[in-house]
């Protein structure tokens, strides 16, 4: 579970680092980084089922598909950056507030990771 955090916040990291001083369509930053985060999403829920469930073993299984869902989705992430550029301050409250608008499970996601400090 800890890769799987830590793999969401290197996106965030990704995503949030630098500043653009462009023009935005925050909506659409918003769906794409939805499309790149939308695997790691599924793949966690996934996790927390079986967790609950009480089923270690097939979770311990899933790890290996998270490291490689995590650098599929790390890929995806550099790839915004270049057509977006990375944004921060303002810019990341608006990104924020669009995800949460088109993905609120991600948002949550994001910011539970953010919160745990991983």
């Amino acid at each position: 579970m800890k890769k799987t955090l830590f793999a969401i916040m290197t996106l965030v990291i990704i995503f949030t680092a630098c500043k653009s001083e462009e023009k935005r369509d925050y909506d659409q930053m918003a769906k794409d980084l939805c499309s790149c985060m939308r695997p790691l999403a599924d793949v966690n829920n996934q996790i927390k089922i079986l967790v609950a469930e009480g089923k270690t073993q097939e979770v311990s299984a899933l790890f290996t598909k998270v490291e490689a869902i995590a650098k599929e989705g790390e890929a995806c992430a550099s790839s915004l950056e270049l057509k977006y550029g990375v944004v921060e301050g303002e810019s990341e409250k608006k990104t924020s507030a669009a995800l949460k608008k088109h993905c609120p499970d991600i948002a949550a996601m994001l910011e539970q990771g953010e919160a745990s400090g991983q």
